[in-house]
């Protein structure tokens, strides 16, 4: 367990790292926490305004790191215009309906020169096919008595439904950046830590682990991944004077 928490950490400092870079000129900034929810997961260390959205009153009344809460929906809420340096969707895009209209939701809000973080599952994944087309009792069910979670969907407490578009795939996601004038400073595939623990739960490692990828990929042409079920990404809106270059290399290449 203690492995696979470990691969999570890591996934976000490396990330953190990319951030602090990116923001390193900036010595105040207007932040938007998108499904901002009870918690982040990111370090800011500049004086900054923290503004968070979510469409949940009572996870918004557990945020303490917020300067102002707002009750409302990203897909459909309207903020002024270039309005944030940065904004964060961390594990909110797979719970919405219509991920694309948050999407440009945040670009119209997001400054010159500002970031906006993405983390999200791989819709194309094993575990992302299965979340897809599995009901919402069932998820609730495996927070509770596979991961323990015993207060899972009570109060507004994750699970939350899921619809896992394929517009937050990381092709997509991608396109969406080049159509946007946004260009992709980062982006790390990774494994899901629960999926980790499952798999050493019932010893899907080694050979038989290394088989179950093979077959997924062969049965599907490639399109399916089993083991890469998660990923961040980093996308920066470029100031006027500076066009994106088109070979620009990322911090980490996309397997």
């Amino acid at each position: 367990m203690k492995d696979s928490v470990k691969i999570l950490q890591t996934e976000i400092s490396k990330a953190q790292k990319i951030l602090d870079k990116e923001l390193a000129n900036k010595s105040y900034l207007k932040v938007l926490e998108v499904g901002c929810g009870s918690c982040s997961r990111l370090q800011i260390t500049q004086n900054r305004n923290m503004v968070g959205i979510d469409i949940s009153e009572k996870q918004l009344q557990r945020n303490n790191t917020l300067n102002e809460k707002i009750q409302g929906d990203i897909q459909s809420y309207s903020f002024p215009q270039s309005s944030f340096d940065l904004i964060v969707c961390w594990w909110v895009l797979e719970h919405l309906p219509q991920p694309e209209k948050a999407l440009l939701n945040c670009q119209k809000a997001l400054k010159e020169d500002g970031i906006i973080i993405i983390a999200s599952p791989n819709v194309f994944s094993l575990k992302g096919i299965i979340t897809k087309y599995t009901p919402h009792w069932f998820h609730v069910w495996a927070y509770r008595f596979i991961f323990g979670q015993q207060l899972a969907g009570v109060e507004d407490r994750a699970p939350f439904r899921t619809y896992l578009k394929s517009s937050i795939s990381a092709a997509s996601i991608k396109k969406f950046a080049q159509d946007n004038e946004l260009s992709v400073e980062y982006f790390s595939p990774y494994e899901s830590p629960k999926q980790i623990r499952l798999r050493k739960k019932y010893f899907l490692t080694g050979f038989l682990w290394w088989s179950i990828k093979s077959i997924t990929r062969l049965l599907t042409l490639g399109k399916i991944d089993a083991e890469n079920t998660e990923y961040i990404t980093i996308l920066k809106k470029p100031t006027q004077q500076h066009k994106i270059p088109s070979d620009k290399p990322l911090e980490t290449v996309a397997v």
